[in-house]
């Protein structure tokens, strides 16, 4: 299973080495359950061509692909494409996945292209214009990530975290389908309660 290295928009750099360190070193990274807001969310998913952006592992990835998406699956870790596909090839899957090693930072994906675009745990807001415009008329989008709540919980680059209701207006000319932002309890450490979700659909069909 070939991985596509974007060379225009990929250099050797801490970002990178940083994640290959945390795949090579944890066995059970990327092997997480499905987070129960995505799932509740799968009817919407009617297959077709698919961005995992920021894929980590690749738990995602996978998931798309079992349910029907042939999926451009994009993260500057090597190491994580390469478990990634060790994956793929164990469940029979390769064939629906596309790896593309590059910097998130600089790499936007082709206009109208995909029929859902996702993207869970990674923040950059510089990338979203060129998410929408990634999306076929018609097709979705599904973001899921970190608000200001993680800050009670561990240290953090606030700038990596949404504010309460920024998905809303970061995605306003969407026609939104479904919206959660779990809040922070007191007494919970629990980080799926700092969790914004959005699910939206692009106007065009």
């Amino acid at each position: 299973m070939n991985i596509k290295q974007d060379i225009s928009v990929l250099t050797p750099s801490r970002t990178q080495q940083r994640w290959d360190e945390r795949y090579q070193n944890g066995p059970k990274a990327g092997h997480g359950q499905i987070n129960e807001w995505i799932l509740a969310q799968q009817h919407y998913l009617g297959g077709g061509r698919a961005l995992d952006f920021a894929c980590g592992v690749g738990r995602h990835t996978l998931w798309l692909a079992g349910i029907g998406y042939e999926v451009d699956a994009v993260d500057i870790s090597l190491a994580g494409l390469q478990r990634l596909a060790e994956r793929a090839k164990q469940q029979g899957l390769s064939d629906a996945i596309h790896l593309i090693q590059a910097d998130l930072t600089r790499w936007r994906p082709e206009k109208a292209t995909y029929d859902l675009v996702f993207v869970t745990r990674y923040l950059d807001r510089g990338a979203f214009p060129a998410l929408i415009d990634a999306i076929r008329p018609g097709g979705l989008l599904l973001y899921q990530s970190f608000h200001t709540d993680l800050l009670r919980l561990r240290d953090f680059d606030p700038k990596f975290v949404l504010q309460p209701g920024e998905l809303l207006s970061a995605f306003a000319d969407l026609e939104i389908l479904a919206y959660e932002e779990r809040r922070l309890q007191p007494g919970s450490t629990d980080r799926r309660d700092c969790m914004s979700s959005l699910l939206a659909r692009r106007p065009g069909l």
